[in-house]
């Protein structure tokens, strides 16, 4: 590696080519001077402007049957050959040099030659037959010492390099399921040959930010990103791929970079309630306290505490509209406000989810809302429904009641399968004020068009009635007031207009909602 790679010893070579193709040239004939001088100007060119690292690698490879060809009439076949063997110094300082752009491919053994490991002595096997059909000694000789010498480089990079020759220093790593972590892992050489190692993640949740590494002697470090699922394997395998320094040949192999301890997301969210219920001094438990985490999503606009803007909705009052960013987006923009100020919650949760997965990102938001209620002191009540009706309606619960029914009725989460797939829920705020404009304007066509809108305003209002949120919202209410405001926990799926279809009726009667 160190005699391939020495810059005095290459630009000695390099000076040793460019000799013996001028001494081709002036000892030579007339036709074969002109072709060591051709062969001399190429070969100039492509080290003044290199246009590849390929190129140059070609050039280098075909320069060296070149001279053996060239020389062949002035000396021998024998001696041409090996004034021309020196060259091959180069081609391999190319191999090095090119190694780490040469692309991997995939195969079913573990251990196979790469694209320019095959066609390297292929074409000096092409070589060997053209020359033996002309009867061109030289060429025949040059290409079986190219063969000879490409079969050597393969057969050392085949001893030195194998599936053992990184050692990866495994670490274990306990996360909380759907949170990222980025983690570093050290990679160390087991062999002085070198070489590029390709790591590839077999899967959706795992990035590698790094997946090419050179493989010197110091060690390289491997950076990868993981966001792993409920049912994430413990040990992480990742697909390898080490190539040799001269980019010949690749080992294919799994590594253990890491074992991960997956953390249900419900689990860690009920280590936190029992934090909460065995704490003795407020302020001593690291988790949300105030609703900046979650969502507004409407009746916060006449609140004391700014959080945002939104488009303009009827029924905003003109003091809330920001009429300089109204004039930039040439668009009526309105501005929030939180109107959170300790009045009675109820928190409203959907047990009905789709997948394991939905099921513990559920039993997490549900737990955590109760508790950051807890924290604010705001009495609640909890209205828990399922795809089959209201499995639970609380009267107003203090915080250290709330954290404990919380905890109870994740427990009564179910999956269930449904093949409906659901988007987004209708936008009923904007359907009553399209159904507004087209009232106020004269015309057959547009009276039409309102007629198809109240038909469908009035199918979303006949559609909600016995849909169990809204009968959980109903009851909920009856032991609320009119100040609550509405906390809805849901995957939002059998459930989807109702929930839509309400927080526009609850609006208009002065609730906040807010959406987790």
């Amino acid at each position: 590696m160190s005699i391939f790679n020495n810059r005095r010893i290459i630009f000695a070579l390099k000076l040793y080519l460019c000799a013996v193709l001028i001494t081709a040239a002036i000892l030579s004939s007339a036709v074969t001077s002109v072709a060591a001088i051709l062969v001399l100007v190429v070969y100039l060119f492509f080290q003044w402007r290199p246009i590849s690292v390929y190129a140059s690698l070609i050039v280098n490879y075909f320069v060296f049957f070149t001279i053996a060809i060239l020389l062949a009439p002035i000396t021998n076949f024998v001696l041409s050959t090996l004034i021309a063997l020196p060259i091959l110094l180069l081609v391999t300082n190319s191999l090095i040099n090119a190694a780490g752009y040469f692309p991997r491919i995939i195969t079913r053994y573990s251990r196979s030659l790469t694209r320019v490991g095959m066609m390297l002595p292929v074409l000096a096997f092409v070589n060997l037959i053209i020359a033996l059909f002309l009867g061109n000694f030289a060429l025949a000789l040059a290409s079986s010492a190219a063969i000879i010498y490409l079969s050597i480089l393969g057969v050392v990079s085949i001893i030195k390099l194998s599936g053992k020759s990184i050692v990866l220093e495994q670490i274990e790593e306990h996360i909380i399921a759907g949170t990222i972590a980025d983690l570093q892992v050290n990679v160390h050489p087991q062999t002085k040959l070198g070489g590029i190692l390709y790591i590839e993640s077999p899967y959706a949740w795992m990035k590698i930010q790094t997946p090419v590494l050179l493989f010197k002697q110091p060690p390289s470090i491997l950076k990868l990103s993981v966001n792993p699922l409920l049912s994430g394997p413990s040990e992480v395998l990742v697909k390898s791929c080490l190539v040799d320094c001269w980019g010949l040949t690749q080992v294919q192999f799994q590594v253990v970079p890491i074992k991960l301890q997956v953390i249900p997301r419900a689990r860690y969210a009920t280590w936190l309630a029992k934090r909460y219920m065995d704490a003795t001094k407020p302020g001593m438990l690291p988790i949300i306290s105030n609703v900046s985490t979650v969502r507004p999503q409407y009746g916060f606009r006449r609140g004391i505490e700014y959080y945002g803007s939104q488009l303009y909705q009827p029924g905003d009052e003109l003091k809330s509209i920001d009429w300089k960013h109204s004039a930039k987006y040439n668009k009526m923009i309105t501005k929030e406000f939180i109107e959170f100020h300790g009045q009675p919650a109820v928190l409203l949760v959907n047990l009905a989810v789709g997948n394991v997965e939905e099921a513990d990102e559920l039993a997490q938001n549900t737990i955590i809302t109760a508790i950051s209620l807890a924290r604010e002191q705001i009495p609640t009540v909890i209205a828990a429904y399922d795809q089959d009706g209201v499995k639970l309606v609380t009267p107003m619960l203090q915080p250290l009641q709330l954290v404990v029914q919380s905890l109870e009725i994740t427990k009564e989460i179910t999956i269930y399968a449904n093949p409906t797939r659901y988007l987004y829920g209708p936008d009923i705020s904007r359907l009553r004020a399209n159904i507004g404009r087209l009232e106020s304007v004269e015309g057959e066509s547009s009276k039409v068009l309102s007629q198809l809108m109240n038909i469908e305003y009035a199918s979303f209002m006949t559609g909600i009635t016995h849909n169990p949120a809204t009968q959980a919202i109903n009851k909920a209410l009856m032991n609320a007031n009119i100040q609550s405001t509405m906390v809805i926990v849901s995957k939002l799926n059998h459930d989807a207009n109702a929930i839509e279809v309400n927080r526009f009726l609850l609006k208009k009667k002065g609730y906040a909602i807010i959406a987790v």
